[in-house]
């Protein structure tokens, strides 16, 4: 038998010499050395560490810059009679085996030399008796004689190895002389080259260009060796193989030639780029030709840097975490079609001092461009590596996915007073046409109970089973029309009288303070103060049993638009009047939105918020100097944040851009000055006089002092104006004329009106409203169809709410599983209330106790009966939240958070993540971790110091929230109690102890508990699916306590550690946190 072994040895038994082409005498072809960009290569050195030196890869015709390119040889049979060799080979070449019985020989050369004609070549090795070693020998072949071997013919276009004068030039002796002209033009600078067009662009497909020229004859075809390089700076990209396409003039794909044709003198290479869907900064290569052509710069990118293709990115400047500032503003990126460059503008107003530096930086701090004041209306921005971001390319990752930002830095504050995010923004000059909405079908079974779900969600602060049976069965009275029976609903919603807030505070504080004043007690404290407790916890009674619920629901989201906040001091301070500025909010909802922001500009608690309570007019000394001039704290936010925003808006929502594609400014400094005129002179209408009693009189004193608290009515009475105080000048706000010496009210009147009317508000408002009801992403058509609804109702805000919950958008339950935009994130109040509200969340206080302490009865008329007290603690820690405790009027969230990241790089609003981090969603799970695992229910709330004592007895946890679990308990029960006596043990024959029915059982809670937190979107996704949640759920559910499947006396407690399980996974999901 005979034992094959291979030396991978090339052994070149032929010299050069006429038959390869070596003009320089440095003993390697000259062909080879132009093929493979070879000339300035040791022959004897290995540049690529392949084992072969640069004389032996030039023998065999192989590239000796790429280590895989080498002559490669294996053993692909060995019988008793013959080995067959498999060379990877270059036509033109010839190859012959030897064997020997040692490496020391001697050798045994097969008969015959083998011509290559493919990259493959099978040969037969001679015979030997027991075992054998082999090796190749490679040699060139020069068929037609002509001094130029076979290989190098094949190398050159319009050369025939069989042929010794292949082109019959009467100036040329044969194919020598025709290629010796070539190697010296290649060698000797012969070849110009000119750059047509440096860069290929995907978006309209055109190449990148060069024109390369040789001089001298043009009777044969010349062929120009090229070899593609990566970019020599690290810093910036290099195009993947796949990115581009070289070809010639005719389209023709070249790899590492192009010809110049007979009777030309100029030939041109082509860059063709590949169009792909990333978003990319330029991408060179460079081109080197010949022996001395090069390098010559192309790149692929991916549009054509003109403003029709510029992408705008834009950045609401807002103070930086922890700085008080008034200030704000706003900052654009006009990034170029190629993504190499962008413009920076900017404007802002209102800072705490004067400006240190502006710069574009990364949210890690690396600075990518300075801008000077004197370049705020565009400074140009090259997208440039910068200290930690190594590349382009990251610098510009980190611009799309949200994580550059543009930060103004001042004396007050050297950490940064105002800062933005950049994120995409859309904007025409034209609006372009809506596109029609999507078509809302009929539904029934499963799929109408997901969407009456769905639509509770968007509407209330949480379905109830209750109100899910009514809704059905309205549907059902209705004809199987969802949308009339829904629409009947919002109607009788905003009918429904309304509990207010201010009563339940008041009654609460009394028995509060009431109950502390027997000095018998232990509890005795004729001091206590409620402060804003017994308000915070109104909300929530109102929020979990209210009646009103759509009117609660807009009431909250007005708190987020119109925001006050009870982290100023006095507002904390102020609970009567931060209840009744709720109710305010509240009646909005059946008002216009002319009448909302009336009342909410006179309202005190916003006149306190803002600082226009006691806002007086300029003063000046005798000279005519400006000694004090008006606050403009408030007449800026009237407008940016109350009604028309800083930008000019489409009635889709989209921007407004101008002529120089940058959005256009709604106000200016100036319609700020000037509209802070008209907030001059306002003032208490009433107050309480002595201070802490019930006496109400009218305010006759501009400069009335705050009170007390407890007795509040100036701050819950509109502001009047106060003449004296009032500048009576003529003004001018958004092109509107106020002419002189009218009064405060009219100017207000006035301003209203214009504000109300203008066309930025419907879709500024309408966006807003929609984001806190329905979806973080309402797409243009649906801005546009409410924003027409508000402008035809005159503003009606039940018209509008109505708009907003019944559009297809809205209703479109294809719509919302299949679009991953659509739905919000659930901020953590509503997270949680949602929550209560499914499984009848609820304390032992009674709500009716407060009779006795002068809650009138028919306030207590509106609620449920027996309907219990929410006597909730903050939330500021638990759920990052608690009702008008927003940390700035911005709210805890602007309406164009995005995300930095996959959101932001989709150009995806998420507000509701402003406020999540690691720990915040952690401690929202937790929080309703307590509700269900808790013997004793959620403690985070505040007991009354005598709820166990008589005639209540509601025990020292009466005030902890407990959830109702006998609801899921009967679901379980109904699947394996087979004989209805209300357990579950062995006498239930089918059921006990039985896998299929336990699983039953367990799939019955978890189908109602997903239903009612993510209106079935766990069973309509997932399924059976293993490894998906539903599934996954499932499993833990049924595996817990499996052991005691057997147990009579354990069944009752191994249902409710089932029933336990299912809703804390169900409630952590992120089907239960997101709302679709």
């Amino acid at each position: 038998m005979r034992v094959p072994q291979l030396i991978l040895t090339l052994l070149s038994a032929t010299p050069l010499g006429v038959s390869a082409m070596d003009l320089d005498g440095d003993g390697l072809c000259d062909v080879w050395q132009a093929r493979w960009h070879a000339l300035a290569l040791p022959p004897d050195s290995d540049a690529d560490g392949d084992g072969f030196s640069q004389r032996e890869e030039a023998a065999a015709g192989t590239d000796p810059l790429d280590g895989a390119s080498r002559p490669l040889v294996s053993v692909i049979d060995a019988g008793s009679a013959t080995a067959r060799l498999r060379i990877v080979a270059q036509p033109g070449k010839r190859y012959r085996a030897e064997s020997a019985a040692s490496p020391a020989g001697p050798w045994i050369p097969s008969s015959t030399d083998h011509a290559a004609t493919d990259a493959l070549l099978e040969i037969v090795a001679p015979t030997l008796a027991t075992h054998a070693f082999y090796r190749v020998r490679i040699s060139d072949a020069d068929s037609d004689g002509d001094g130029v071997s076979d290989w190098a013919e094949r190398q050159l276009a319009g050369f025939d190895p069989l042929n010794a004068d292949s082109f019959a030039l009467p100036e040329a002796s044969g194919d020598a002389a025709v290629a010796a002209a070539m190697i010296e033009a290649w060698n000797h600078n012969a070849i110009s080259a000119e750059i047509v067009t440096a860069a290929a662009y995907e978006k309209d497909g055109s190449p990148a260009q060069i024109r390369l020229t040789r001089s001298g004859d043009t009777g044969a075809p010349f062929t120009l060796f090229f070899k593609v390089v990566p970019d020599a700076d690290p810093r910036r990209a290099t195009p993947g193989r796949d990115e581009y396409q070289l070809r010639d003039a005719s389209g023709a794909v070249v790899t590492h030639a192009l010809v110049i044709p007979a009777g030309q003198s100029s030939a041109s290479l082509m860059m063709h780029p590949v169009a792909d869907a990333l978003i990319e900064v330029p991408e060179y290569l460079d081109i080197r030709a010949g022996g001395s052509i090069g390098p010559l710069s192309l790149s692929v990118r991916d549009a054509a840097p003109v403003q029709a293709n510029q992408r705008l990115f834009i950045a609401y400047l807002l103070p930086a975490a922890g700085v008080s500032s008034a200030g704000s503003g706003l900052a654009t990126i006009r990034l170029s079609g190629d993504n190499d460059s962008a413009i920076v503008s900017l404007w802002f107003s209102n800072l705490n001092s004067a400006v240190n530096s502006t710069q574009v930086q990364t949210a890690d701090d690396a600075i990518l461009q300075s801008i000077p004041p004197f370049a705020y209306n565009g400074q140009a921005w090259r997208i440039r590596a910068s200290q930690s971001y190594a590349t382009d390319q990251s610098v510009l990752d980190a611009l799309i996915d949200g994580s550059v930002e543009l930060s103004i830095f001042t004396e007050a504050n050297v950490a940064g007073e105002l800062s933005g995010a950049f994120s995409p923004a859309v904007g025409f000059v034209d609006m372009p046409e809506p596109i029609e909405p999507p078509a809302v079908t009929s539904l029934s079974g499963t799929a109408l109970d997901r969407e009456i779900v769905r639509f509770l969600t968007q509407a209330t602060f949480g379905p109830t089973p209750a109100d899910l049976a009514d809704l059905r069965s309205r549907v059902a009275a209705a004809g199987g029309d969802r949308i009339a029976a829904f629409s009947a609903w919002i109607d009788e919603q905003f009918a429904t009288p309304s509990p207010d807030l201010l009563d339940y505070t008041m009654a609460a504080d009394r028995q509060d303070i009431e109950i502390r004043l027997d000095p018998a007690k232990s509890y005795y404290n004729p001091d206590h103060d409620p402060g804003q407790g017994n308000r915070r916890r109104g909300w929530w009674l109102l929020a979990r049993h209210g009646p009103d619920q759509l009117k609660q629901r807009a009431a909250f989201a007005f708190s987020e638009i119109f925001v006050i906040s009870i982290q100023d001091t006095l507002i904390e301070s102020r609970a009567h009047g931060s209840a009744h500025y709720h109710d305010m909010l509240r009646n909005g909802a059946t008002g216009t939105f002319r009448d909302l922001l009336r009342n909410v500009a006179t309202h005190p608690m916003m006149g306190w918020y803002l600082s226009h309570l006691r806002n007086a007019k300029a003063t000046y000394d005798a000279q005519g100097n400006l000694l004090v001039s008006p606050d403009e704290n408030f007449a800026r936010e009237i407008m940016q944040l109350f009604s028309i925003g800083l930008v000019q808006l489409h009635n889709d929502g989209s921007l407004k851009l101008g002529s120089d594609g940058l959005p256009l400014p709604t106000y200016t400094q100036t319609d700020i000055t000037e509209l802070s005129r008209v907030f001059t002179g306002w003032s208490f209408s009433v107050y309480n006089n002595p201070s802490a009693s019930t006496n109400v009189v009218a305010n006759t004193l501009f400069s009335r002092n705050n009170g007390s608290e407890r007795f509040e009515d100036r701050w819950m009475q509109p502001m009047r104006n106060f003449a004296d105080s009032h500048d009576t000048g003529a003004k001018q706000v958004l092109g509107l004329q106020l002419p002189a010496n009218r009064s405060g009210e009219q100017e207000l009147d006035a301003i209203v009106d214009h504000l109300a009317t203008h066309p930025n508000t419907a879709p500024f408002i309408c966006r807003r409203l929609i984001q806190r009801f329905v979806t973080a992403n309402p797409s243009a058509g649906y801005l546009h169809r409410v924003s027409n609804a508000f402008r035809d109702a005159g503003g009606s805000m039940n018209a509008t709410i109505k708009a907003i919950l019944l559009d297809p958008e809205a209703r479109s339950l294809e719509s919302a599983d299949a679009v991953a935009s659509f739905g919000k994130v659930r901020e953590p109040l509503l997270r949680y209330t949602a929550f209560a509200r499914a499984f009848n969340g609820t304390s032992k206080l009674k709500l009716a106790d407060l009779s006795a302490y002068g809650y009138p009865a028919d306030e207590l008329a509106k609620f449920p009966e027996n309907t219990a007290r929410f006597r909730m603690q903050s939330t500021d820690t638990q759920l990052s939240q608690t009702h008008l405790s927003a940390p700035s009027v911005f709210n805890w969230f602007v309406p164009d958070h995005k995300p930095a990241g996959m959101l932001a790089a989709n150009g995806t609003t998420s507000p509701e993540l402003q406020i999540a981090n690691e720990n915040s969603v952690i401690r929202a799970s937790n929080f309703v971790y307590s509700d269900i695992y808790e013997s004793g229910g959620n403690p985070n709330t505040t007991a009354l110091p005598n709820q166990n004592e008589e005639p209540w007895l509601y025990g020292s946890n009466g005030d902890h929230i407990r959830i109702d679990f006998a609801p899921l308990e009967a679901l379980y029960l109904g699947v394996v109690d087979l004989n209805r006596d209300g357990v579950f043990n062995n006498l239930d024959v089918g059921a006990f102890n039985q896998q299929a029915a336990l699983r039953a059982a367990c799939e019955a809670v978890l189908d109602h508990v997903d239903l009612m937190l993510c209106a079935g979107a766990l069973k309509a996704r997932y399924a059976e699916t293993p490894g998906k949640p539903r599934r996954n759920i499932l499993d833990a559910a049924v595996s817990i306590r499996s052991s005691n499947n057997s147990s009579n006396t354990q069944q009752a407690s191994v249902m409710r550690d089932r029933i336990e399980d299912i809703l804390w996974l169900v409630a952590s999901s992120p089907d239960a946190v997101v709302q679709k």
